[in-house]
């Protein structure tokens, strides 16, 4: 059977679940190229070594999960402040789908501190963008600091207890449910 030649992106999208599933010792070379149908030839062609590789996944991964989720909301400037805040917080309760990505993350970055500053950056990204929805919303500079803190550390305890279920619609609107009347109610 001939070998597919498997895109840049193939080998990030595979990377990326293969992380999420079981870290950096997950990213075998051979089993990603055999998965793909692919070559290992086809995997340096795209990627220097493996830790190009895993920089290009987190990349990958930031992207997705952190830049173009921003960007999705600041598309919708027309809406009330308020209501910005509760389409972010859909998006961030409506997927469990990388499972385990941000432990390996974590995991990564307490052996390589790139990943651990690369991390805190994201999470940093994260913070000030919900921190800055906030104070749109009419909350004090340190109010806002505050609750996104809380929200985002909520967030990360509801995920790891979620993980791996199928999550229903209803799931997504109730965690909305209990977190928007506190930000109500903090106005």
């Amino acid at each position: 059977m001939p070998k597919l030649v498997a895109t840049e992106l193939d080998w990030i999208k595979l990377g990326l679940q293969k992380f999420a599933d079981g870290g950096v010792e997950a990213l075998v070379v051979e089993q990603l190229a055999k998965l793909l149908g692919s070559s290992k030839t086809s995997f340096y062609w795209y990627f220097k070594n493996r830790s190009a590789f895993v920089k290009r996944i987190i990349e990958h991964w930031q992207e997705i999960a952190t830049t173009s989720i921003i960007a999705h909301i600041e598309q919708h400037q027309a809406l009330q402040p308020q209501q910005r805040v509760r389409h972010l917080l859909i998006l961030m309760f409506s997927s469990v789908e990388l499972k385990d990505f941000v432990y390996y993350l974590r995991k990564l970055g307490a052996t390589e501190p790139f990943y651990a500053e690369l991390l805190f950056q994201i999470e940093q990204q994260r913070l000030d963008y919900m921190s800055g929805l906030l104070v749109e919303c009419g909350f004090s500079a340190e109010q806002a600091l505050n609750s996104s803190e809380l929200i985002y550390s909520y967030y990360l305890g509801w995920y790891e207890r979620n993980k791996y279920r199928i999550l229903s619609k209803q799931e997504s609107e109730k965690q909305i449910g209990l977190l928007m009347p506190m930000i109500e109610k903090s106005l």
